[in-house]
């Protein structure tokens, strides 16, 4: 069987996406001492996070164009300019889609399609879920939704497997890929839905030719099973296979063409320029900074001995926080209770926790994609810190 070029892609990002997430489980474990990237480095959500605490909380600081961030916008932009680009090439659930689709026509399980009416379209669902989200995520509450998005269980099959609602969505969308094209991103996807909102807006489309005669044949493998085009034009659900555009029209005229500015533009050029704009931009928009600590130094002064409880609200809500001091020094810095994200939490507390041991103070890096995480614990900690503090005065 010959692979695809667009399968060769999938399979490219798949496979970075499982080794850096390997790697990134040994490396929080203290296995390695070394990662390729964090796990909240490749969260294409980033930006979405960024955006919120920029107008809701009045604690955040500008720190420049995290991987994530960077990721976010690398997606909108190619979204904007060439369509759902990221959907159809780069997005590892998208993948897995596509392999158990495979698999169920090797299995040879009849396809189903999504069921239709007059007045009810299923591909609207994901809109309004991605209303809920950003509503969620506005008011502060994103931390709700994170227990169920199938993406995070993804990364956690290779995070030691932690079992959660999403790892259950996860296996309903891969069981369900079996007969039913790409259903999670035709149904449940906000990233989609969001990446179709902006294909709408965009210069770039595929367009039936004048002289084909609209028997849909170039669409009989549509892998969003788009069946037909709206006035001409493929739906902006489509995620830019180019499948319709390379398939020969069996009556032997033209049949669709991807056009940029209504210039044809082929497969080729189509890829390399969506995939130069995403990782150009997520690999150099990151060195645009203004400042990348948390800029949190703090005197620590004379500290009285003992066990502190600090307290400090992260991305999940209120963290709390077990300081230990010996000999007027801060000795170790354990987590007691808190909400966050699973992926996430894991290198804030841990290597946060080991450089504000060795340098005493709080003038430390913020963990790349875990920015609310991070802030959340390094001021559960100060809270912990100025009740040595204040201890000590008062027995002075």
């Amino acid at each position: 069987m010959k692979i695809g070029k667009r399968s060769i892609i999938q399979i490219a990002f798949t496979l970075f996406t499982i080794i850096t997430c390997i790697v990134y489980y040994l490396y929080i474990n203290g296995l390695v001492d070394s990662k390729v990237l964090s796990i909240g480095d490749i969260n294409p959500y980033g930006g979405w996070s960024a955006l919120k605490s920029t107008f809701t909380d009045p604690s955040y600081k500008w720190r420049g164009i995290s991987r994530s961030i960077a990721l976010t916008i690398g997606i909108s932009l190619v979204a904007l300019l060439m369509g759902r680009f990221f959907c159809g090439y780069m997005c590892p659930i998208g993948a897995l889609q596509d392999f158990f689709k495979y698999m169920g026509r090797r299995l040879g399980i009849r396809g189903r399609r999504l069921p239709r009416g007059s007045y009810f379209k299923p591909e609207v669902l994901k809109y309004l879920i991605l209303l809920i989200v950003l509503t969620l995520s506005i008011l502060g509450l994103g931390n709700r939704v994170s227990f169920y998005s199938p993406w995070l269980a993804y990364l956690n099959l290779f995070l030691g497997f932690n079992l959660q609602v999403g790892f259950f969505i996860l296996l309903i969308i891969a069981s369900t890929s079996l007969f039913i094209k790409r259903a999670f991103c035709r149904l449940l996807c906000p990233l989609g839905a969001f990446q179709s909102l902006l294909t709408v807006l965009g210069p770039s489309g595929i367009y039936a030719n004048e002289r084909c005669g609209g028997c849909t044949y170039c669409l009989r493998d549509c892998a969003v099973a788009i069946d037909k085009p709206d006035n001409g034009e493929i739906s902006p659900e489509c995620i830019r296979c180019l499948k319709c555009v390379e398939t020969q029209c069996i009556r032997h005229t033209e049949g669709y063409t991807l056009k940029f500015v209504r210039q044809t533009l082929n497969r080729n050029s189509y890829i390399a320029i969506s995939l130069t704009l995403i990782i150009g931009i997520y690999l150099f928009f990151p060195s645009i900074k203004a400042n990348n600590n948390t800029q949190s130094i703090m005197d620590l002064g004379i500290l009285k001995d003992g066990t502190y409880i600090g307290t400090g609200i992260g991305f999940g809500g209120r963290m709390q926080v077990e300081v230990i001091i010996r000999n007027g020094r801060i000795v170790d810095i354990n987590p007691t209770d808190h909400n966050e994200t699973i992926g996430y939490f894991e290198e804030v507390f841990r290597r946060i926790s080991i450089n504000i041991i060795e340098s005493q103070n709080f003038n430390v890096d913020a963990i790349s994609g875990a920015t609310a995480t991070s802030r959340g614990f390094i001021n559960a900690v100060k809270s912990g810190i100025n009740q040595a503090l204040e201890e000590n005065r008062r027995i002075r």
